[in-house]
């Protein structure tokens, strides 16, 4: 991230207060700490913070939401193994994702989720941007009440 910064010397690294707060000391300038709920303006674009703590596993987790595109940064919700796949897809990401949960759970599995989960569905993305795997371009909520079952099924 230092060298990120190095290179955009106007730039600030964007987080959460928690991961601000437990994280901050690594970066070379101060993180720009966002509250639940709180927009920042990106020029032509912009984007509000969600907090999800332990949603699937830190206690700093969070997510950006992009409201004209209705792009939900979804972090390591749908991770989804492999390298050959479209950047995005309408096919289902659900299922492979919870291939890959089952066999190495990183979910906290905190009381919290299906109440955080239904904040991010709240949202209505029609993308999910993922870390890990395909992008999903759809009926998002949708995809996030379906992961609060999995994972109800799941314990």
């Amino acid at each position: 991230m230092n060298e990120l910064l190095d290179a955009a010397p106007q730039a600030a690294p964007v987080c959460g207060r928690i991961a601000a707060m437990v994280d901050g000391d690594m970066f070379d300038r101060a993180p720009r700490a966002l509250k639940d709920g709180e927009v920042l303006e990106l020029g032509r674009r912009r984007v509000r913070w969600l907090d999800a703590p332990h949603l699937p596993h830190g206690w700093e987790c969070g997510y950006l939401f992009e409201g004209s595109t209705a792009t939900l940064l979804c972090g390591d919700l749908f991770t989804q193994p492999g390298a050959d796949h479209p950047a995005l897809t309408r096919d289902d990401i659900l299922e492979p994702s919870e291939a890959m949960r089952r066999a190495m759970d990183y979910f906290a599995h905190g009381p919290d989720a299906p109440r955080l989960l239904e904040k991010l569905a709240a949202t209505s993305p029609r993308v999910l941007a993922c870390m890990h795997g395909r992008a999903y371009e759809g009926d998002g909520a949708a995809l996030l009440r379906g992961l609060t079952r999995a994972l109800d099924a799941a314990t």
